[in-house]
């Protein structure tokens, strides 16, 4: 059976890049008939994202070094020791908390509601933490 926590590694990427995709090809998304291909990250393209991107779309990405950490460390000790530390069910619910984040940055227009996309990126952050901590206990 494959390692479900490694994969998680390549499924965090497709969701990360997916808010990405969307303003790219999404509904009223002009950019690929207008965008020049020949230099990608010209100010012509850059400026095109910056009508359908924000800086927080960056977020998911920016947090994947810590997703990886938390999934390599807790395999490692995992591997190493006779010590369990959650890698599997943090590989799982981080890819589920990243997928309700992605759906809530998607779909929240309100400010009540956009508090949940707050929640949701600082649990993922938490649990990386807490996965980090048992690992680095567990190692002595």
């Amino acid at each position: 059976m494959p390692s479900l926590p490694l994969l998680s590694l390549p499924a965090y990427y497709a969701l990360a890049a997916y808010p990405h995709a969307y303003a790219i090809f999404g509904p009223g998304a002009s950019i690929m008939t207008e965008r020049d291909n020949t230099s990608p990250n010209g100010a012509r393209n850059q400026e095109l994202l910056k009508k359908r991107l924000s800086p927080k779309d960056y977020a998911a990405l920016e947090n994947m070094p810590l997703f990886a950490a938390a999934v390599l460390g807790g395999l490692f000790v995992e591997a190493q020791t006779s010590s369990l530390v959650g890698t599997t069910s943090f590989a799982i619910g981080g890819l589920l908390l990243r997928a309700a984040y992605t759906w809530s940055y998607l779909s929240v227009t309100s400010q009540n509601w956009s508090y949940l996309r707050s929640v949701l990126h600082n649990a993922q952050v938490v649990w990386s933490f807490v996965v980090l901590v048992r690992a680095a206990m567990a190692l002595g």
